[in-house]
């Protein structure tokens, strides 16, 4: 039976949340709209004079977001191809991209951390998923 965080429960069923998918699925679910908006906000201030690739481009990225939270590293990296190709298209480097990705990860901490301040197991679980995100990110990067 699964144990939503906001539910409450007990301390075991926080503890089995903390190592479970379920933190991957839900992470990956309620930090969806904060995760594009940071990227849309980083591409909007890189694409002032080319603000036709700021969707598009802002779109790519999350795709790769989304797969790194729910833990699919494979479909994670082929995203970041097409990302690739429009960041070249659109004129954006790679520091921008490592820019967004910074203040995505940032931001989802935060949020993470203020959420569940009175729940550190399910904080845990959800941080330990941003790590892995994080690592497999630096994977995706590297193999495209």
């Amino acid at each position: 039976m699964r144990v939503s965080p906001v539910e409450g429960g007990s301390e075991s069923a926080h503890s089995e949340f903390a190592h479970s998918e379920v933190a991957k699925s839900d992470l990956a679910e309620w930090t969806a709209p904060v995760v594009i908006d940071v990227i849309s906000g980083a591409y909007g201030r890189h694409l002032t004079q080319r603000p036709d690739f700021a969707r598009p481009l802002s779109q790519a990225h999350f795709k790769i977001w989304r797969h790194l939270l729910s833990g699919q590293i494979e479909d994670a990296m082929e995203s970041r191809e097409r990302l690739n190709e429009i960041a070249a298209e659109a004129g954006v480097d790679e520091e921008a991209m490592l820019e967004a990705d910074r203040e995505v990860l940032l931001e989802v901490l935060q949020c993470v951390l203020t959420r569940f301040q009175r729940s550190p197991n399910v904080a845990c679980g959800y941080t330990m998923t941003l790590v892995d995100a994080a690592s497999s990110l630096a994977v995706a990067r590297a193999a495209a």
